[in-house]
């Protein structure tokens, strides 16, 4: 089977470049207008990857068409409202992506090469979701995160610097420049960092397993 044939591989390349091109496309209006279709690439991408497990077809697309609108209006109207009612769809869409590519990198008993993509696309994906609740805690309880000085001189706490904080929890490696001072912070950055070590283990263990089967 060609590598461009899979799903999950497309999904994870798109991921990787969103995270590549979004610090210089988020500079300029033309820029923001791209991160939305690219944003919306993504979307569609993530449906295609999960539909192998879902119970229900409808499920994916009502809770990815909210997610899409509710974006681009955010992009375009920037209003207080539209902008929680998005962060709180992209998280319930992303979650509901990583259940639907754990489902199916678990099935059976057999890892295939679309299931492997599927596993680094499920991890990057999960940094997502955790990148959207912290905003969502931020944006409703301002100050709920604090970043140093030194790197953070407009004091603005953006969604790409709480994505980054995301990832150090998820890998556990606590760069430190960005401290979780609320409790409802605090209690989602324990979530995340307890379940990068457990998917980790998890992954690690079926591998091992498979291999002594094999």
């Amino acid at each position: 089977m060609r590598i461009a044939s899979l799903p999950n591989f497309w999904l994870l390349i798109a991921l990787i470049t969103l995270i590549l091109i979004y610090p210089l496309a988020n500079q300029h209006t033309g820029g923001r207008v791209f991160l939305v279709l690219f944003d919306w690439i993504i979307l569609f991408l993530a449906l295609r990857a999960s539909r192998k497990t879902w119970h229900r077809p409808w499920l994916g697309y009502m809770l990815a068409t909210p997610a899409m609108i509710l974006y681009a209006g955010v992009a375009i109207f920037n209003y207080a409202e539209l902008l929680v009612a998005s962060l709180f769809t992209q998280a319930l869409f992303h979650g509901f992506v990583v259940v639907c590519l754990l489902r199916y990198m678990l099935h059976d008993n057999v890892m295939t090469l679309d299931e492997l993509f599927a596993a680094a696309a499920l991890y990057i994906l999960a940094g997502f979701v955790f990148g959207y609740c912290f905003a969502l805690i931020e944006h409703l309880q301002p100050g709920s995160f604090y970043i140093n000085a030194s790197n953070n001189p407009d004091n603005i706490t953006s969604w790409w610097e709480l994505l980054y904080f995301s990832f150090t929890c998820l890998t556990s490696v606590g760069v430190g420049e960005i401290t979780p001072v609320s409790d409802s912070a605090r209690s989602v950055v324990i979530i995340e960092q307890t379940t990068g070590v457990l998917y980790l283990a998890l992954l690690i263990s079926r591998l091992l397993s498979m291999q002594r089967r094999g």
